[in-house]
């Protein structure tokens, strides 16, 4: 090997015997000696035992140390300074205080190889500032399994290498010819430590060279960066010297951490870490259509009740399915996928599990891609079972309302369902027929069925009698009861003894968003002792309001965790669901019932079914849908409610029962575990590396390689957002209650997100 190709690893020592020997061990272990040179220099360490091992390695007269030694204390940018004039070939600058792993070395150099531009490479490490893993700009604990984490790097199949403002002096690689070109350390103005290496990178930059981080090396960094009072001063002194001599510094560095490019590298190596770590856990895809509300909260409740299991959702909305990793810990990490042009719907699905070794599909919505996911599951040999959440795969209205936009209660004649059909603008192009003979082929290839709900049972069993559905209620949240409640600013409300009247969640026009403007509006005409508080929103007002006469509040989105507390700061005695369609299990009845509250709901669906299976939890409307029967039934309650305070659900059990819920976990693990894909011959080609990589840049908002991809949907939310202050004017107000429902649907999705 030529004398260039050997690489230099200069090591500053001051003290801190234990750190360097656990340095020097790792070093001696994970790099071929061949491939490199190890400068020693001692800055006149006072730790006796510095100087006996100098003695030590001078005696053994090994070929590849060069041992220095500065006659006085000269600081770290002095030391690495003399490292780098001692050598002509290309450093790495490693602090005592690191531990290197498996190929680290090797991997920088192939990085440094890549492009003769680039001048420095950093690799990752537990605390390494922007080059931080797991969690960016944090020190991070050092990881329990080093050699696992180090081959989910080498696995993921990076990029080779990509570009960051500064690198970070850890461990630093620095090209001879950017030694040759910009010179040393600054050693007269950043001698005493702190900015010298983002200084040397920034004159690099001047230059024309790259600062780089090799994402495929792990170097362990033990050291602390927590300052005391006089480092931080000495520090705050330096960063104003690097401004001086590089002022756009620290906003570049600023743009770098806010863009936070680095993010899809660290998903991908993170998820694979996880495939590697987890590797005798079943994979099981839960799949939705990217709504969230109580479809996503069920999903999400299972992962977290089957922690044995790794859980991923896929999200296929038409040619975009995205992928989402589920962890305990909350940490959720994204990757979008894009079907490729005449890409068939199998092989990208067979792909993503593939990729993720999934055992099991739990398919909870299919609605965002019917017919990609239709033609999926009749051809994989993936095994799959259906949680119902709706009507879908019975009626395309999803919730039972005809073209009059009342409950039909399950007619399921085939005419009168296709008249039906007809009269509604979107889906008068559909074969009912067909639409349910397609989906009985797919509902009987399943391995299990389940409905939250026996009245789901029922009304499914109508419309597909050949198929098995079982009664399984929903889970809840195993940590539903909160323990740390965040900060939520509450309206503040008049204590005159008038009855609070709460309704929970998105209300839309099916969760009965125009009766309740109707019973506001007629409680507020006929002076009626009760106010409306809604916790959430509704689909024409999304942002906190209340009215000036109190009657009507409105807390807008708020987190799950906090759902009890808010019931109670508003001091809510009831909960009415307003709702004009069924609901197949509802879970913000739950949040009612946890929080100890009645209810009033209607005598349909789930809702009716769970308020009779739990007596003395609530009511069910008398004269449903009539609103004013409605409205009288609550006054009359709260009346009630107001003269014994502990007339109600104050003598229940609490709730959930964790006995059922303990019973359905167990129900869920035996249908996994019967039935999930146990022929290890089944090998699926995996989804490649590239396009795993910019599936997960645009997961977290970074386009990858596509300037123009979303710009005609910028300027339409642009235009959007222009129409949301229009619309809290009395002109917006009037003319937004002229828009159907449909197009509130649509226009809420565009600006959300969803």
């Amino acid at each position: 090997m030529g004398t260039q190709e050997l690489i230099d690893i200069i090591i500053p020592i001051y003290n801190a015997y234990d750190q360097l020997i656990a340095c020097l061990e790792s070093v001696w272990q994970h790099t071929e000696d061949k491939d490199y040179r190890l400068i020693l220099i001692d800055d006149k360490s006072t730790d006796p035992r510095i100087q006996d091992l100098f003695q030590d390695l001078k005696a053994k007269n090994k070929l590849n140390i060069l041992l220095l030694e500065n006659p006085k204390n000269k600081g770290f940018v002095a030391t690495v300074n003399y490292g780098m004039r001692s050598s002509d070939r290309d450093v790495v600058l490693l602090n005592s205080d690191t531990i290197v792993t498996l190929g680290w070395l090797d991997k920088l150099k192939k990085c440094a190889a890549s492009d003769l531009k680039i001048g420095t490479i950093t690799p990752f490490s537990n605390n390494g500032e922007i080059c931080s893993f797991p969690q960016f700009c944090q020190e991070n604990p050092v990881p329990e399994n080093l050699e696992l984490l180090v081959q989910a790097m080498e696995m993921a199949l990076l990029p080779s290498k990509l570009d960051i403002p500064t690198g970070v002096g850890f461990c630093l690689y620095i090209r001879r010819r950017l030694l040759d070109t910009i010179g040393l350390f600054d050693e007269e103005t950043f001698g005493r430590g702190y900015g010298e290496e983002n200084d040397f990178c920034m004159r690099a930059i001047a230059k024309g060279y790259r600062n780089v981080l090799c994402p495929d090396a792990y170097v362990v960094h033990v050291g602390s960066s927590s300052f005391g009072e006089e480092k931080k001063a000495l520090a705050e002194k330096q960063m104003a010297a690097l401004l001086r001599k590089h002022p756009s510094y620290l906003s570049q560095v600023t743009q770098f951490i806010k863009a936070d490019p680095i993010k899809p590298i660290r998903h991908i190596i993170q998820t694979q870490f996880n495939l590697l770590a987890k590797s005798n856990k079943l994979g099981i895809l839960h799949v939705l259509h990217g709504h969230g509300g109580g479809t996503e909260k069920y999903a999400r409740n299972i992962a977290y009740a089957t922690q044995e299991y790794r859980h991923y959702f896929l999200i296929a909305l038409n040619d975009e399915w995205i992928i989402k990793e589920i962890d305990r810990e909350g940490e959720q990490r994204s990757y979008c996928f894009k079907r490729q042009q005449d890409e068939l719907w199998i092989n990208l699905f067979e792909s993503l599990c593939g990729w993720l070794n999934i055992s099991f599909c739990h398919i909870h919505q299919i609605s965002g891609c019917r017919d990609g996911l239709l033609f999926v599951f009749s051809h994989t040999s993936i095994p799959y079972g259906v949680s119902l959440h709706d009507f879908f795969l019975a009626c395309p209205t999803i919730n039972l309302l005809n073209d009059k936009k009342k409950f039909c209660y399950g007619v399921t004649d085939l005419s009168q369902c296709q008249r039906c059909l007809n009269g509604q603008d979107f889906l008068a192009e559909i074969d009912i027929d067909n639409w349910r003979s397609q989906h009985r082929d797919f509902l009987e290839k399943a391995k299990f069925i389940l409905a939250p709900s026996q009245w789901v049972v029922n009304i499914f069993a109508q419309y597909f009698p050949s198929v098995l559905i079982n009664h399984v209620p929903n889970l809840h949240n195993v940590d539903f009861s909160p323990t740390l409640i965040g900060e939520e600013r509450c309206f503040l409300l008049p204590q005159d003894g008038v009855t609070h009247i709460g309704v929970i969640g998105a209300i839309s026009g099916i969760k009965g968003a125009r009766n309740l403007e109707w019973l506001v509006e007629k409680t507020r005409k006929r002076k009626l002792p009760i106010r409306w508080i809604v916790i959430g929103y509704t689909d024409r007002q999304y942002e906190a309001y209340q009215s000036k006469d109190y009657v009507f509040t409105l807390h807008g989105p708020y987190q799950q965790e906090n759902i009890v507390h808010l019931l109670n700061c508003y001091c809510i005695s009831l909960v009415v669901f307003p709702s004009t369609g069924p609901e197949t299990f509802c879970y913000a009845l739950s949040d009612a019932w946890v929080a100890n509250k009645p209810v009033l709901v209607p005598p349909i669906g789930a809702l009716k079914e769970r308020v009779e299976n739990r007596q003395g939890s609530g009511w069910i409307m008398e004269n449903w849908p009539n609103l004013e029967s409605i409205l009288n039934q609550t006054v009359q309650i709260a009346t009630q409610l107001k003269e014994k305070e502990d007339f109600l659900v104050k003598k229940q059990d609490s709730y959930p029962d964790l006995e059922e819920e303990q019973y359905i976990t167990h129900l869920l693990k035996q249908y996994y575990q019967q039935h999930h894909l146990s022929d290890s011959t089944v090998a699926l080609d995996k989804v490649s590396s590239q396009r795993i990589y910019e599936a997960a840049c645009l997961g977290v908002g970074i386009t990858y390689d596509r300037k123009s991809e979303g710009l005609f949907k910028k300027v339409i939310i642009k235009v959007l957002k222009i129409g949301i202050r229009f619309r809290y004017t009395p002109l917006g107000r009037w003319a937004e209650k002229q828009l159907p429902d449909s197009w509130h649907y649509r226009l809420r999705r565009l600006l959300l997100g969803g």
